[in-house]
């Protein structure tokens, strides 16, 4: 083999995600990729950011969020595979000033007397939830804690009527394997049966919700109103689905990510039994002192 060739296999394999070990713990192989190609061209049909100023910088520059924009290759062709009217119309899949009027009108469901409000409820269910967990005297965190309680925390906040949560789960968990680096037909075809069915549940409840509206988020999604524009069906779904998949599996992570790190780290943990006050999320004025803390 000559030098060119190897060193072309060696390009080709700095970043695979099929490499054993990748999905236990991928960090290594971001950490080569910091090492020697930050801003990298992957085989797969992808371009992979992996230092913090080169991502911040392109989160804020004017690139377009809008998958049909995405240049040929692979990930188009998965993109335009995934693709519905539906799936478009979530706010983080547009441009201005289609993203711009979705997030006005999806923020009127967010207001601060509303979050605050929800507090009670959340501090509830974890309670019940680390009570079992006591009461057991061992337990997997992810699966007591961690990955019922968001969905939970997202249902009662949306005002879902009975519902097979069980099998929503099921989908929404199906639906974010979309996000991984590498999906076979197979799964793809997965995907897209589970957001077909997913929409079909959420056009129901949807339904239900216009005949009996009440103090929750979807009744307000389904009344925001700025300047006589409202939400269409589709749009409305597509948030749903935006915040169970996005508001779910992110929670998920935080919450083991978290207590694994605290374990990993026990001085950080009695620091924070010390010092509760160290958990609130501070924004701090340029002389140091605190803003705002929630």
């Amino acid at each position: 083999m000559s030098e060119g060739s190897v060193q072309a296999e060696e390009q080709q394999l700095l970043f695979n995600p099929f490499e054993p070990g990748f999905i236990e713990n991928p960090y290594p192989a971001y950490q080569r990729l910091r090492d020697t190609a930050p801003v990298y061209e992957s085989p797969f049909g992808v371009w992979i950011l992996s230092q913090y100023e080169d991502v911040a910088a392109l989160l804020r520059s004017d690139q377009s969020a809008d998958p049909r924009n995405v240049s040929d290759g692979g990930f188009r062709q998965r993109s335009e595979r995934l693709e519905d009217g539906i799936r478009r119309m979530s706010m983080l899949d547009r441009d201005p000033p289609d993203h711009t009027r979705l997030r006005k009108l999806v923020a009127k469901g967010f207001t601060s007397r509303s979050i605050a409000a929800m507090e009670p409820m959340i501090t509830e269910l974890v309670d019940a939830r680390l009570d079992q967990i006591a009461d057991a005297g061992t337990a997997d965190l992810v699966e007591a804690l961690a990955f019922p309680l968001p969905f939970e925390v997202i249902s009662r906040m949306l005002g879902m009527p009975p519902t097979d949560t069980a099998r929503v789960r099921e989908l929404s968990g199906m639906m974010v394997r979309a996000l991984e680096i590498i999906a076979s037909q197979e799964l793809l075809d997965l995907i897209v049966a589970a957001a077909d069915e997913f929409h079909g549940i959420i056009r129901d409840v949807i339904a239900w919700k216009r005949k009996r509206p009440a103090d929750d988020l979807l009744t307000a999604l389904i009344a925001a109103e700025e300047d006589g524009d409202t939400l269409t069906e589709g749009e409305l779904i597509a948030q749903i689905q935006l915040l169970f998949i996005a508001g779910h599996e992110t929670t998920v992570n935080l919450i083991g990510g978290g207590v694994h790190e605290l374990l990993r780290h026990p001085d950080q943990l009695v620091l924070l039994r010390q010092r509760p006050d160290l958990s609130a999320s501070c924004h701090k004025l340029p002389d140091k002192t605190v803003k705002r803390c929630r």
